[in-house]
C-alpha cells in the first residue's frame, strides 16, 4: 500500500514539473531544430516606408475623346502617327491630328433642319397668340369695367349717392371708384391663384388696405338687391338729391297743383250755384263748372294715385333693378376677366409646350453641330502624341477598339492624349494595410526600372478615399487604394508609361533594435520570437513597435546581438493555458508568422 503511495506521488511531481515546463507564464518552450535560417539582433536607424510599384504618368494632359453619338460608332478617316511631336509651329498652323466620318452627322443636320424649321414657325405663332390674347383681355375688360361704372352711377343717380353708399356698404359691394379698383385687384387674385401662373396678375389694380375683398357672388344664388328694403329710405328721406327724390317731388307738386286747381274750383262752383239761384247764369253754364269740378277732383286723385304707385311699387322696382343690374355687372366683370385668364392660361400653356420643344430641337441643332466640328481635331497642346487614354486596362482594351485608321470608335473613347512632360507622378496602388501610414505631401524616393542607378525626389500628392473597384473585381479581398506620387522637378529622361518603384517615407526611428519581419510570430494577440540558447530555440514574447516591408522595431524582450529564428521550428506545438481550455485540456495549436503587409 505503502509502495502504490510512493508511485503515485512520484507520477504527480513529474506531472508538476512538465506543467512548470510548459506553462508559458513560467518558461519558454524548448525546440530544438537543424539547418533554421537565423538573424542577429541589430540596432541602428530604422526608416520606417511603404514600398509600392507603378507606372510613371503625366499629371496634367490633353485627352481627346470621340463625341460622336452613333450607335454604330465612327470611323477614323485619318490619324497622324504615335509619338509625333506636336510643337507650337503645329498648333499656329491648325494641324489636323484627326480626321473621323462627319457623313452619318451630315445627314442627321439636313434632316433635322426641316423639323427645326416647323418647331420654329409653330413657336412663333404660339408667342403671337399670348400677344392677341392679352390685347384682346385687355380690351374686353376695358368694356367690362366701363359698364361697371355706369351701373354704379346709373343706381347712385336714382337712389342718390349717400343712400347708393349706404345700401353698397351693407351688403359689402364696392360703392365708389377706389372700391371698385380693390374689388378687382382682390377677385384678380383668387382667379389667377386658381390658373397658379403670375403672369396672370398683370390685370389687378394697385392694392389697397381699406377695402377687405371681394364679397362671394355665386352666380347660382339669388341678387343680394331682393334683400334691401328701399321704403325705409323713403320714411327716413335718406334718398337726398337722387333722380328718385326729384320725381317723388315732382309728383307731389303736380299733386299739390291739381289740389289748388281742385280748391278754385269748388270756389268757382259755389259762385256759380248762387248765381244760378238768381238766375244770372244758365243751367248749362252751372253744368259746365260742375264739370270742370270733376275734372280737378280726377286730376288730383290721378295725381296722388301717381305718387302712391311711385313710392309703393316703381320707386323700389327700380332701384332693386338698377342694383341688380350692377350685380350682373359686377360678376360679368369677374367672368370677364376669368374667361381672359383661361384663354391666357391656354395661350401660355401652348407657348410653353412650344417653347420647350424649340429649346430641345435648338439644343439638339447645337449638339449635331458639336458633334461635326469635333469630326476635326487640331493640334491644340505642344506634347508627344499618344494613342488611346492615360489608364488603358485590361477592360478598356477589350471594350474598345485599337487607334488605327478605319477602325470604329465608341462614343467617349479616349482617340489620342498629348501629356505635359514638365509634370510626371507616378500612379500607385496602396495595399488597405498600409494606407494609414500615408498621408499628404509625405516624401517620397522614386526609382525609374529603366534607370536604376537615379533617385528622384516626389510627394503623395493624392490618395483615394475609397479603393479602387476595378482590382477587386476578379479578387474581392484585395483592397488597394489608388494614390498619385508627384515628381519634383523635369527629367527628360522619363517618359509616361515607365515602370517605377517609390518607397513612401513614414518615420525615421533613430537607435532601436530591430529584426526581420518573418522573425517575429503572433499567436492570441501575443507576439513572440524563437530566441536561440545554445543548441535550442525557445518561445520568447517580445512588444514590437513599428515596421517596414524587411524589419521590425523590437521595443523590449531582445538585447542586442541575440539571435532569433527566421522560421518556425518544425513540429513546434502551442504551449497550454490554464484558462480557457476544452474538453481535452489543450489548446488549439496558432502560432502564426506576423504578415509581411504591402
Amino acid at each position: 500500500m505503502k509502495k502504490k503511495f510512493f508511485t503515485l506521488l512520484f507520477l504527480a511531481g513529474i506531472a508538476a514539473v512538465v506543467w512548470y515546463i510548459v506553462d508559458p507564464l513560467k518558461v519558454n518552450v524548448k525546440t530544438t531544430t537543424e539547418d533554421l535560417p537565423e538573424y542577429t539582433v541589430k540596432r541602428g536607424d530604422l526608416a520606417i516606408n511603404v514600398l509600392e510599384g507603378g507606372n510613371i504618368q503625366a499629371l496634367e494632359y490633353l485627352q481627346i475623346k470621340n463625341q460622336v453619338k452613333s450607335t454604330a460608332g465612327v470611323k477614323i478617316l485619318k490619324v497622324i502617327e504615335e509619338g509625333y511631336q506636336v510643337t507650337q509651329e503645329d498648333i499656329d498652323n491648325g494641324l489636323v491630328l484627326v480626321e473621323l466620318d462627319a457623313s452619318t452627322i451630315e445627314e442627321k443636320l439636313v434632316d433635322h433642319d426641316v423639323a427645326f424649321q416647323q418647331t420654329e414657325s409653330l413657336f412663333a405663332d404660339a408667342r403671337q397668340d399670348i400677344a392677341i390674347a392679352e390685347s384682346n383681355a385687355i380690351s374686353n375688360l376695358k368694356s367690362e369695367r366701363q359698364q361697371l361704372r355706369f351701373a354704379l352711377l346709373d343706381f347712385e343717380k336714382f337712389v342718390g349717392k349717400e343712400a347708393s353708399r349706404e345700401i353698397l356698404i351693407s351688403l359689402g359691394l364696392p360703392y365708389d371708384n377706389d372700391t371698385l379698383n380693390r374689388y378687382e385687384e382682390s377677385a384678380t387674385e383668387v382667379i389667377a391663384a386658381s390658373f397658379d401662373t403670375a403672369k396672370l396678375k398683370k390685370f389687378a389694380e394697385e392694392e389697397n388696405e381699406d377695402f377687405d375683398g371681394p364679397p362671394s357672388l355665386d352666380e347660382t344664388e339669388d341678387s343680394l338687391a331682393q334683400g334691401v328694403n328701399f321704403s325705409d329710405f323713403l320714411k327716413q328721406n335718406k334718398l337726398s338729391e337722387g333722380e328718385a327724390e326729384q320725381m317723388i317731388r315732382k309728383m307731389k307738386d303736380e299733386a299739390l297743383v291739381a289740389s289748388s286747381q281742385l280748391a278754385v274750383v269748388e270756389q268757382s262752383v259755389e259762385g256759380a250755384k248762387r248765381l244760378r239761384e238768381r238766375d244770372f247764369i244758365t243751367r248749362q253754364t252751372l253744368d259746365n263748372e260742375l264739370v270742370n269740378l270733376d275734372k280737378a277732383k280726377l286730376s288730383l286723385q290721378t295725381k296722388e294715385t301717381e305718387l302712391d304707385l311711385f313710392l309703393d311699387y316703381e320707386f323700389p322696382k327700380e332701384a332693386q333693378k338698377m342694383l341688380s343690374k350692377y350685380e350682373d355687372a359686377l360678376l360679368d366683370l369677374i367672368r370677364s376677366k376669368r374667361s381672359a385668364m383661361a384663354t391666357l392660361s391656354k395661350a401660355f400653356a401652348k407657348y410653353r409646350s412650344y417653347k420647350r420643344r424649340y429649346e430641345l430641337e435648338l439644343k439638339k441643332r447645337q449638339d449635331l453641330e458639336d458633334q461635326m466640328k469635333s469630326c476635326i481635331i487640331r493640334a491644340e497642346q505642344v506634347g508627344l502624341v499618344a494613342y488611346g487614354g492615360t489608364s488603358n486596362n485590361y477592360y478598356t482594351s477589350r471594350y474598345y477598339e485599337a487607334i488605327s485608321e478605319g477602325a470604329t470608335l465608341k462614343l467617349g473613347q479616349p482617340i489620342i492624349t498629348i501629356p505635359d512632360m514638365s509634370k510626371l507622378g507616378v500612379e500607385v496602388n496602396i495595399h488597405e494595410s498600409n494606407i494609414k501610414k500615408v498621408s499628404l505631401d509625405q516624401a517620397v524616393r522614386i526609382t525609374a526600372e529603366s534607370f536604376p542607378d537615379k533617385v528622384l525626389d516626389g510627394r503623395v500628392s493624392k490618395v483615394a478615399v475609397l479603393p479602387d473597384s476595378n482590382a477587386s473585381r476578379y479578387n474581392p479581398s484585395l483592397k488597394v487604394y489608388p494614390a498619385t506620387i508627384e515628381i519634383s522637378g523635369t527629367n527628360d529622361f522619363l517618359k509616361p508609361g515607365m515602370s517605377a518603384k517609390v518607397e513612401i517615407l513614414v518615420n525615421e526611428l533613430s537607435d532601436v533594435a530591430f529584426v526581420p519581419v518573418q522573425a517575429v510570430f503572433t499567436e492570441d494577440d501575443e507576439h513572440f520570437v524563437f530566441l536561440k540558447r545554445g543548441s535550442n530555440f525557445n518561445r520568447h514574447p517580445v512588444k514590437i513597435g513599428q515596421n517596414n516591408d524587411q524589419y521590425i522595431e523590437i521595443k523590449s524582450g531582445l538585447n542586442d546581438d541575440q539571435v532569433v529564428s527566421l522560421a518556425m521550428p518544425e513540429g513546434y506545438e502551442p504551449p497550454q493555458k490554464a484558462k480557457g481550455k476544452g474538453k481535452s485540456g489543450k489548446t488549439k495549436p496558432s502560432g502564426k508568422k506576423l504578415a509581411q503587409k504591402k
